[in-house]
């Protein structure tokens, strides 16, 4: 069975399992981050354990960055449902080894290797899917659910994680077995996008490639994005102890409090997105997300540092379903598969590199400086994109109906 773009994103079945599988790219890192602490004190006697640790929450990153691209070749030549079902299988099945495989580091950072293989399936088939069967303003509605389900459903996940690490650092692997639970629905309700025929060397009145650099700048974003994002989940429970919180599910609850914003603010994209063009809304998205990490730079007491976890959450909302909006607003259908592949790429090569970059400024300087100093990158980003604004004609977004 094939289909064609609907008129717009109704709550069916296919709808829900899209967006319960789209759920699953913040579940393959954020949800260890409550255990962070627990792994570390297992691996104690391990050389360098803290950086391992962290390897272990972000190594899906590299695989993912590795693999989206031939995902996305694969989508655009092969039946996308079904690279969607397998990524499924491998998710469930790599996400809950931690379990039980938690005596060997060298175990658990190999299930999270196969874990990015399929995160790269999951991510790349759902927002090219979604492009599939939504088009235009409808589109962006859906984008900004997608984002908002993301995000609630990182609340959800973070949340269980957190008390299931106060029982035993090990548990929160078991999160992992909800890939069994979408992959039925997955298998009932998704059906196959219309694949059209371009005759030879007709494009059907598209470029042959978007803009180089409009997808250059995309990229950039979307690498830069993930990892600003990522050190919430990465840093943020080592930062809190010295304000006395070392409880996981404190801790838990405290990053899932800012996705609960991200995804609040996503969800009402369609609202707003229409209203100002694309790098106005990412600048503003990205003073926020300056702001809240400036204040974790200098914060004085825990509830200040709560309060930059929350402008930066909403700063996250803005930007990743006006990011994923821009980009197709520009991409041939035909080409969706590898943009979208290229987009993933970039989102995990700056969660791979967030512990990279990052480690050795805390080694060096501390957590707190660390945080004021990513808060200041994301200034100067926010400032280029509001002049770059500035000097562009005024154009309307995609989002706007």
């Amino acid at each position: 069975m094939t289909t064609s773009p609907t008129a717009a994103p109704t709550m069916n079945g296919r709808s829900l399992f899209l967006l319960l599988a789209s759920t699953m790219t913040v579940m393959a890192g954020a949800t260890l981050a409550p255990a962070l602490p627990g792994m570390e004190a297992a691996f104690a006697q391990e050389e360098s354990a803290e950086f391992w640790v962290k390897m272990i929450l972000s190594a899906p990153g590299l695989l993912i960055a590795c693999c989206a691209p031939m995902v996305g070749w694969l989508l655009d030549h092969w039946k996308k449902k079904q690279v969607l079902i397998l990524a499924l299988c491998l998710y469930g099945v790599s996400g809950v080894s931690g379990y039980f495989l938690h005596d060997s580091l060298i175990a658990i950072l190999l299930g999270r290797i196969a874990l990015g293989v399929a995160v790269a399936g999951v991510m790349v088939a759902c927002t090219t899917l979604a492009g599939d069967y939504f088009a235009g303003p409808h589109l962006a509605r859906y984008m900004g659910v997608q984002a908002a389900f993301g995000g609630f459903g990182g609340v959800l996940f973070l949340g269980m994680a957190g008390l299931l690490a106060d029982i035993d650092w090990t548990a929160p692997f078991l999160i992992y077995l909800f890939a069994f639970i979408v992959l039925p629905g997955a298998m009932l309700f998704l059906d196959e996008p219309e694949r059209k025929a371009i005759p030879g060397g007709d494009l059907g009145g598209a470029a042959p490639a978007p803009p180089g650099g409009p997808l250059a700048l995309s990229y950039v974003l979307a690498a830069f994005e993930v990892l600003a994002l990522y050190m919430a989940p990465l840093h943020y429970p080592f930062y809190v102890a010295q304000f006395g919180v070392t409880d996981g599910s404190e801790i838990g609850f405290a990053i899932a409090g800012m996705l609960l914003l991200t995804a609040t603010v996503s969800m009402y994209y369609r609202k707003f997105g229409g209203l100002f063009p694309f790098p106005v809304l990412h600048g503003a998205g990205w003073l926020l997300i300056a702001i809240g990490w400036g204040l974790l730079g200098f914060a004085p007491s825990y509830g200040v540092a709560l309060a930059g976890m929350a402008a930066a959450g909403v700063g996250f909302g803005m930007i990743r379903p006006n990011l994923i909006v821009w980009l197709f607003s520009y991409t041939p259908p035909m080409l969706r598969g590898r943009i979208i592949g290229g987009v993933t790429t970039c989102f995990f090569i700056g969660q791979f590199l967030c512990p990279l970059l990052t480690q050795p400024l805390i080694d060096h300087y501390g957590i707190s400086a660390t945080f004021a100093v990513a808060g200041g990158v994301s200034l100067i980003l926010a400032a280029l994109l509001l002049a770059a604004s500035l000097k562009a004609a005024p154009a309307p977004s995609a989002a706007k109906p």
